[in-house]
């Protein structure tokens, strides 16, 4: 092995604007902390390399984080995330699955395996709905259909770019009519860090779409719906979404982010989320936390 072992390393894909606030705040706080591509990974884990005390997977790729943090795990090392928070997380109607087994409030959700699936959903959750892959974000693949002519013209397509159906399954869901924005809260360990609303004209409220973030509070609902996650997920780093119906003014999950985007927001909220992030990998680094779900 060379080197003295490493307290923190920082599994990426590239270095993002958030990537380098980390590495700055682990640095700044005292810890050894340095970037790691997956050919990296593989001198750790062949043992040429001394295994960090914790590593914070960052990768773009779900199936790449969620490779590296099964393999880091199977290794003896700790995670943040946890692989099967990763695996979860990346996965839409696996967080449909888990949020109904632990009652936690979400959209009502229905797999579908072809397309007699896709009309069976919605026949019995009525229009609209949203129809969306299980992986995916910044709202790629997302469609909102409203009436039987916009739900053949989506199969239509779908056929013509898809006549295996490999691309199946597919989420259908009870559309929420939100009011113009939704919420995402930063989750770290167990405790929510910071909430904003993402406004936007558009129904898909994402930041990377042109949302305008701004800071609210976090109520006992918001901690509530965020240690319900936590308890399903355990604890670690996360963007849970919610959204409030705009008739019924009920707040539900819509879904959680195990590799959240932060640098935009945060130059708004103000808040200090990888300093945030730091301080939870610095204790779990310290103490040998084992992290579960």
């Amino acid at each position: 092995m060379s080197g003295p072992p490493t307290d923190v390393l920082l599994s990426v894909t590239v270095l993002r604007p958030e990537e380098r606030r980390l590495l700055d705040a682990l640095r700044a706080q005292g810890l050894s902390a340095r970037p790691a591509l997956p050919p990296d990974i593989a001198e750790v884990l062949s043992g040429r390399e001394e295994p960090p005390r914790v590593a914070l997977i960052r990768n773009l790729s779900h199936r790449e984080a969620l490779s590296i943090a099964r393999r880091l795990d199977r290794a003896g090392i700790t995670t943040v995330n946890s692989a099967a928070a990763i695996e979860v997380c990346g996965d839409k109607g696996l967080q449909a699955l888990l949020f109904e087994r632990h009652g936690i409030a979400h959209p009502t959700t229905r797999h579908a395996f072809n397309h007699d699936q896709v009309r069976q959903a919605v026949a019995e959750l009525g229009w609209p709905v949203v129809v969306k892959p299980p992986s995916g974000s910044w709202g790629r693949g997302v469609v909102r259909l409203s009436d039987q002519g916009e739900l053949e013209a989506w199969t239509g397509g779908r056929e013509s770019a898809d006549a295996a159906g490999k691309l199946f399954p597919v989420l259908v869901q009870r559309h929420v009519d939100k009011p113009g924005h939704d919420l995402r809260v930063i989750v770290v360990g167990e405790q929510p860090v910071v909430a904003f609303r993402r406004r936007s004209e558009n129904w898909r409220t994402n930041t990377h779409l042109g949302a305008q973030v701004e800071r609210v509070d976090i109520d006992a609902e918001i901690g509530r719906l965020c240690a319900d996650v936590v308890a399903a997920l355990g604890p670690g780093f996360y963007g849970v979404d919610l959204i409030e119906d705009r008739a019924t003014g009920a707040v539900v999950v819509l879904e959680v982010n195990a590799n959240p985007e932060f640098a935009r927001s945060c130059d708004i909220h103000g808040v200090d989320v990888a300093g945030h992030c730091v301080a939870y990998a610095t204790e779990v680094a310290r103490s040998g936390l084992t992290l579960a779900a």
